[in-house]
């Protein structure tokens, strides 16, 4: 059986981890309160929705049971990343990794459990400065 992710939260970050799990052809369920970004990514991934994830109606409505996955990427609206987190906790998603705008954020999400939480620009400033470094050692 196929890996099934469902991504909540389609700004660059999201969007990105969207396009190459698609590539890679994992199942996504994409998820995001604007409907002109679910559109865009709709043609690439196996099923977009547009919801207002601040409301729990609206999530009992998508079946995300059997879901392995859930990656939240709500960095600056802690509001949608704590709830979409804790309806992906309810729905019984088996790993959810976070994003988390500072360390505040951070701290919530580690309090409600949530797998792995991550800082995608500090994750990028390291891979760059790691290559610099690198590129330092062949001169």
């Amino acid at each position: 059986m196929k890996k099934q992710c469902v991504i909540v939260g389609l700004g660059k970050y999201g969007t990105s981890i969207a396009r190459r799990l698609s590539d890679s052809k994992v199942e996504v369920l994409a998820i995001d309160n604007d409907i002109r970004t679910v559109e865009k990514v709709s043609s690439y991934v196996t099923k977009a929705i547009c919801i207002d994830v601040t409301s729990g109606e609206a999530w009992e409505k998508i079946p995300l049971k059997d879901f392995d996955i859930g990656i939240v990427c709500f960095g600056e609206n802690v509001t949608a990343s704590i709830l979409s987190c804790m309806a992906l906790q309810e729905a019984e998603v088996k790993y959810i990794i976070a994003k988390a705008g500072d360390k505040y954020h951070k701290k919530v999400l580690q309090k409600l459990n949530i797998d792995e939480v991550v800082f995608p620009e500090e994750f990028v400033g390291e891979l760059t400065a790691k290559k610099i470094i690198e590129m330092e050692k062949e001169k």
